[in-house]
Parts: C-alpha cells; sequence; structure tokens
C-alpha cells in the first residue's frame, strides 16, 4: 500500500471521522472502515474522470445481452472452449446480485487456482463494459496462447473482472486484473507491455490516480501488492478477502483504532500517529 498518494484532505476526513466516533464513545475501527471503503475509496473518479458512453444516449448499451450471455456459458460446463467451440481457455463466471438489467454484474474469466500475488486495475474514459471486457479477452486469451503454450495453469494471470459502464463510473477501477505473482514480475511486464496495454492505451484514463496504488510499467495501470492472506489475519485482525480497497480500509480503520489510544485527540496529532501506525501495520504484513 503506497501510503505517499493518499492526499491530506482523505487523512483529515479519516481523523475528523475517528474523533467524531470516540467523543461518541462508539467504536472507531467500523467507521473509519466504511467512511474509507463506501464513501472514499469507491467514488474516487467521481468529478476526475470524464467518461463517454459507448452509444451516445444508450447508458450500457449490449451489457444485459452479454451479462446473459455469459452466464450461460458459465453454466454450460467448466471449459469456455468447450461452449464456444474455440480455443478459448479459462471459465466463465459472472459476479453480483441478479437485478433486472443485470447492470450491476461483473464479469469474469478465470484461469487458474494458483496463489494470490498482487493486482491491478485501472480506469477508462470510454469504451468501458463490453468494449472493455473484449479487448481484455483477446489480451489474455493471446498471452497465455502465445506465452504459456496455451495452457492457462502456466499464465501469471489468475482472472480477470469487468464492470459495466454504470457500475464503473465512479469507482477507482473499470477493470482488475488478478495474478499469481508480484507487480514487478518479468512474466506480468511481458502481459502488460505486449498485451494488455496496446489493447486498452486509447481507452484509459492516463490522467486519473487511484489511492493506495503502485504504477505498473510506469503506465497508468495500477498495483496493489497484495500480503500473504493468514499474516494480513493475524496482523489486522480479518481478511481483504483479494479486494485492494477492502485491504485498504482494513488498514487505515487499524492505524486509527491504534493511533487514538496513544495521542491527545487533537487532529494534527491524530493524522501524524494514524500514518505512523499504518507505515507499521504495513511493515508487519509485507515482511
Amino acid at each position: 500500500m503506497n501510503l505517499e498518494s493518499i492526499p491530506d484532505t482523505v487523512w483529515s476526513k479519516l481523523t475528523k471521522e475517528a474523533i467524531l466516533r470516540r467523543g461518541q464513545q462508539t467504536a472507531v475501527q467500523p467507521f473509519v472502515r466504511s467512511l474509507f471503503y463506501d464513501h472514499i475509496y469507491s467514488k474516487w473518479s467521481e468529478g476526475k474522470v470524464d467518461y463517454h458512453l459507448n452509444q451516445a444516449d444508450e447508458l450500457d448499451a449490449g451489457w444485459h445481452e452479454l451479462v446473459v450471455e455469459w452466464y450461460a456459458i458459465e453454466q454450460a460446463g467448466p471449459s469456455m472452449g468447450v461452449t464456444l467451440k474455440d480455443h478459448s481457455v479459462g471459465k466463465a463466471h459472472v459476479q453480483g446480485v441478479t437485478d433486472a438489467t443485470t447492470m450491476s454484474m461483473r464479469l469474469w474469466e478465470k484461469y487458474n487456482e494458483k496463489g494470490r500475488g498482487d493486482r491491478f486495475q485501472f480506469v477508462v474514459n470510454e469504451g468501458g463494459g463490453m468494449v472493455l471486457f473484449n479487448r481484455m479477452r483477446r489480451a489474455c486469451q493471446m498471452f497465455i496462447k502465445q506465452q504459456c503454450a496455451g495452457d492457462p495453469d502456466r499464465s501469471c494471470v489468475r482472472g480477470w473482472k469487468v464492470f459495466g459502464e454504470e457500475k464503473g463510473m465512479g469507482r477507482s477501477d473499470s477493470c482488475c486484473v488478478y495474478t499469481s505473482v508480484k507487480y514487478t514480475d518479468p512474466g506480468l511486464t511481458t502481459l502488460v507491455e505486449n498485451y494488455v496495454w496496446p489493447e486498452v492505451e486509447d481507452l484509459v484514463d492516463a490522467s486519473f490516480k487511484p489511492l493506495g496504488f503502485f504504477k505498473v510499467c510506469n503506465k497508468p495501470l495500477w498495483a496493489m501488492p497484495m500480503p500473504d492472506s493468514n499474516k494480513e489475519k493475524t496482523v489486522i485482525g480479518r481478511s481483504s478477502k483479494g479486494s485492494a480497497g477492502g485491504l485498504m480500509g482494513n488498514i487505515l480503520a487499524k492505524a486509527y483504532t491504534e493511533a487514538i489510544e496513544k495521542t491527545f485527540i487533537t487532529e494534527g496529532g491524530l493524522t501524524r500517529m494514524a500514518k505512523a501506525e499504518a507505515r507499521g501495520i504495513i511493515d508487519q504484513i509485507y515482511s
């Protein structure tokens, strides 16, 4: 987690929330976590990314049909290739609560069950949803075919997911890629430089910077180093389950819970102590 990328305005909001909850004699941790994840991190691109619809005046054009099709492929069997009658590898998956329009659903391709590595994500200012889904399919399928001899178990990408246009707008992620390696791994560099970036370069918002992430290959693709899940539970007391925003929220919530017990409740003092506690937690979970 990159603490240096979190601006003072965010620290100030978290500090005020912690002081408020302590004054009300309620638990600090859940409120700081919720403020960060639900109201800051998840909405960080609002007002920062000017998104242009794929089809003028029609939000998520074709997304419902694509979700229905992808769900049918998931239900048909374990292999996309068998159902699609082509050389596709991996499995289809649809994530989210079904509603009348399916706009809340996220579409996945999953390739293997390797251990958890780092993850990276990016935000687009056009081509969200269906366009981005097709671009990522092509990039990762070609990577596995050309770099992994068609064997998904050899891929450094475990899977990826794409949000529809509506649910992607305002978020810190239009697409998330889950890997089995560090974000600096040479295999991941090959994936990014030769496959993913050529497919999405014209879609990605190059000026948007999410909270707490590191650049991948010096491009506006953003990585979150993910700690060992057991160590994460031991140090923080709960698991993020692979969620970058969840991990950051857990770290910051614990940092404020610890800090408010060690310092007088002034905004400046609490903020400084919370930053120090957060650095200590990060050192522990990544050691």
